[in-house]
Formats: C-alpha cells, structure tokens, sequence
C-alpha cells in the first residue's frame, strides 16, 4: 500500500499541494474541501492560544489523509500494518482513519514530530493525555466539521473557547456525550478523554 503510494504520490515538499492531489486522486471531496477549512481555523487558534501556528496547521493538513481508504477495508489493512483494531473500531471503521492518518503523515511525507503525529492520531477524540496542540485540532476539526453548513453547536462552542483550550474541549466532549450527537458507539479513547476532562459517560 505505502509504496505504490509513494510511487505515484511523491512528496514535493508542498504540503498543501501534496495533501490536495491525493485526495483529489481518490475522489475525496468532502474531505479536499473540509482539510482546508480546519487547517485556517488550527492557525487561528494556535495563535489565540499561545500554540506553534505551523505544527498546527500541518497537523490539521494531515488529519484526514485515512479517508482515502474504503471503510470496510480499514480493519484489515490496519492488522497489515501492524497496527491495534479495537472491537469498537470493528463495528465502526471510521473509526479508523486517524490511525491510518497517522500512518500516512508519517511514512508518505516523512512528518517526525511525535506533536503532530499525536495530534493527528486523536483528532476526533482526544485523550486521556492531551496537549494544547491536541485540543487545538480536535476543536478546529470541530468547528469546521465535514458535515456540511454550521455545525448544531458552532455557537456555543465559540462561546466556550473564551474559556481557553481545555474549557472548549471540556463543552464539545461533553456535547458529544449528549443524544444530539447521535454518536454511533464510543470509542475508547473518547472515554479515556472524557474521564480525563470529567465529563459524565452517557
């Protein structure tokens, strides 16, 4: 998988471009569109909250690479690549795509600061021990979510960043704890980042 990526999707040193072209070859469009939006909104917030701009925004670029794999093939080319699937992951491979997101920033464009990676790796649940670069994904991704239009909670959210970074992660983990979210199961790592945020499992 990786070397008939690298073959055909040599880095340029344009990350941008780089992230863009594979997505555009996949036919990802949502997520070609949704990318940039949360890469602007990670260097917004970066720079409101005292967070290096640019690891923000490379991590933000790299967030969804995963997404150019089919769903119901993620569990076995995870298990290829060595890499854990939990039950939960089973039942809901998207679940999934931030592992191979990671894979991808990785070993495709040869990112080495463990941050990013971490950043990437848990940008849609966060953890149970997160840094600031970590929340200022996990938030933008949320604020400029793939779903199309204004997100239900965009306001409150907005609202809650007046709190600082862990206030924001505190009200949009414990949005997501809510039935308006219509989480299809939990995954682990969102338990772990709720009990590390105190906010109440449903």
């Amino acid at each position: 998988m990786l070397p008939d990526l690298l073959s055909r999707f040599p880095p340029t040193g344009n990350l941008v471009y780089d992230v863009d072209t594979l997505l555009a070859a996949h036919g990802r469009e949502r997520i070609r569109e949704h990318i940039p939006r949360v890469a602007r909104e990670a260097r917004r917030l970066a720079g409101r909250f005292g967070v290096n701009p640019d690891r923000a925004e490379a991590a933000a670029l790299l967030h969804d690479l995963g997404g150019i794999f089919e769903w119901g093939g993620m569990a076995d080319l995870c298990l290829s690549l060595g890499l854990s699937v939990e039950p939960e992951e089973r039942q809901v491979p998207m679940l999934l795509h931030a592992k191979l997101s990671e894979v991808l920033a990785r070993e495709l464009y040869g990112v080495k600061d463990a941050g990013v990676l971490q950043a990437v790796r848990f940008h849609t649940t966060l953890h149970s021990a997160p840094t600031p670069l970590d929340e200022v994904v996990f938030l933008a991704d949320k604020l400029e979510w793939d779903q199309g239009g204004v997100p239900p909670y965009h306001a409150d959210l907005t609202r809650a960043l007046d709190g600082g970074l862990q206030a924001a992660a505190r009200w949009m983990l414990a949005w997501m704890a809510t039935p308006e979210a219509r989480l299809l199961i939990p995954h682990p790592d969102l338990k772990a980042a709720w009990a590390h945020y105190g906010v109440p499992a449903p």
